[in-house]
């Protein structure tokens, strides 16, 4: 019977460790993707917010030094160092948030952010310079000469944040094509899952279609060679009573008869010896013939179950013996050839070398109807070629196996050979019988 590889199983095992990999290993992906691309939205939102935050600032302290200049020239109450410490604390603020304006400057808006540096050191410097002269009063404030350089500074305040705003819209598109660049790779991971998933799934549901297919044929196999079986036994049942029969009756009919035969003779020889004038001799001699005449019908007898020159003097000249006695009975020429030493065979060996020709020559004489059998041991390499060919009716064989009881003994005896058998039989010209058989390995253990 064939045995059925499972070999789906690491197939499938490959399959799915991979899928879940694949799965596995995008998830993460996908995770520390989506985790990056919230960090850079933050981090742009706070960048956005931090430089209008800082503009905001700034523009602030500026108005408040312009606010200031002009309470230094209206109010006299207050002393000129008072002013000077105010004016020192809003520049002071001024210079922190234009560094941390400058440390978050960006490529696109760098000449601004210098622009800005300059005009706030050159307005505040001015300024300052302005409080150190002293107080013009209120007539000449309307003719405020540092205006256009607060005006620039909030000009240019006013870029920054159009510069930011640009950069905060440019930064976004790039997230936003990430998060499609992201949701691309999540689509295609899926798409990916679900091919490898579906042809994993049709693998195994081809591979369990085909298990169910074979199994269904193993099982409708192993019926019939259950059935087969049955009969088989049947007819070994059938076989073995009909040698039984045979055997008896030979004992009967034969050896029976023999010593019935020589029991009377030996009668006779008795009355001869006891009656005067009685001549002994012709009923010595007859009872001599008779006596060799059972022992040659024994010997027969043993032959035919077991020739004793198969352990002694070899597989060859028992198979000589075999053809001859074969002939002699069937009225049919052998031609045996037998082509190297078959001396080094062991008893196994030599036992089921002459049971599966016996069988074979067995067939021949039961079904074949040959006008010739041809008989052919062939040694090589290793390896000993037996083929029994006959010209007969032959037989019609089904896939290859025969269900004849001689046949299944011919193949049961060559497997536990460890050989190989093949059975070629076609109706009306007759049937061939091959059987290769390795000598270089121990033949399987036999339950008797």
């Amino acid at each position: 019977m064939k045995t059925v590889k499972q070999s789906i199983w690491p197939v499938s095992v490959f399959g799915l460790g991979f899928l879940i990999l694949i799965l596995g290993l995008s998830g993460v992906a996908s995770i520390q993707e989506t985790r990056r691309i919230h960090e850079q939205i933050l981090a742009v939102e706070d960048n956005y917010r931090h430089i209008e935050r800082l503009a905001e600032a700034i523009r602030s302290d500026v108005s408040r030094v312009a606010v200031l200049r002009r309470d230094r020239q209206i109010e006299t109450r207050n002393a000129p160092s008072f002013y000077t410490t105010l004016l020192s604390e809003l520049r002071g603020r001024v210079h922190v948030n234009l560094d941390q304006l400058l440390i978050l400057r960006s490529e696109q808006g760098g000449k601004a952010f210098d622009r800005l540096e300059s005009s706030l050191h050159t307005y505040l410097d001015s300024v300052e310079v302005e409080f150190h002269d002293g107080p013009k009063g209120a007539a000449d404030f309307s003719f405020d000469t540092l205006g256009p350089q607060r005006t620039t500074i909030f000009a240019v305040t006013e870029e920054l944040e159009k510069l930011n705003e640009d950069n905060f819209e440019s930064r976004r598109r790039a997230l936003n094509q990430s998060v499609e660049n992201l949701q691309n790779d999540i689509w295609e991971t899926m798409l990916t899952a679900l091919v490898l998933g579906s042809v994993i799934a049709a693998a195994s549901i081809f591979r369990i279609s085909s298990l169910e297919r074979e199994t269904a044929e193993q099982q409708t196999a192993t019926e019939q060679a259950e059935e087969r079986l049955r009969l088989l036994s049947q007819q070994l049942v059938s076989s073995q009573e009909q040698e039984r029969k045979a055997l008896s009756r030979e004992l009967h009919d034969e050896i029976g008869q023999l010593l019935t035969a020589l029991r009377m003779e030996l009668g006779s020889l008795e009355r001869a010896h006891t009656t005067p004038g009685g001549d002994p001799a012709p009923h010595l001699d007859q009872a001599k013939k008779l006596a060799e005449s059972t022992l040659r019908t024994t010997r027969d007898i043993a032959m035919g179950l077991r020739p004793a020159m198969l352990d002694l003097l070899g597989l060859g000249p028992a198979l000589e013996w075999q053809t001859r006695e074969f002939t002699r009975r069937y009225d049919t020429p052998i031609q045996l050839a037998v082509d190297g030493d078959l001396k080094h065979l062991s008893d196994r060996q030599r036992t089921y070398l002459y049971r599966i020709v016996q069988e074979g020559l067995t067939n021949c004489a039961r079904h074949a109807k040959a006008k010739s059998i041809r008989v052919q041991l062939q040694e090589a390499d290793g390896k000993l070629a037996v083929a029994i060919e006959d010209d007969g009716v032959g037989f019609k064989q089904e896939d290859g196996v025969a269900y004849g009881l001689g046949l299944l003994g011919i193949t049961e005896r060559v497997r536990e050979l460890c050989g190989q058998v093949s059975i070629d039989s076609k109706l009306g010209k007759g049937t061939r019988i091959a059987v290769v058989l390795p000598l270089n390995e121990e033949p399987q253990a036999v339950t008797e």
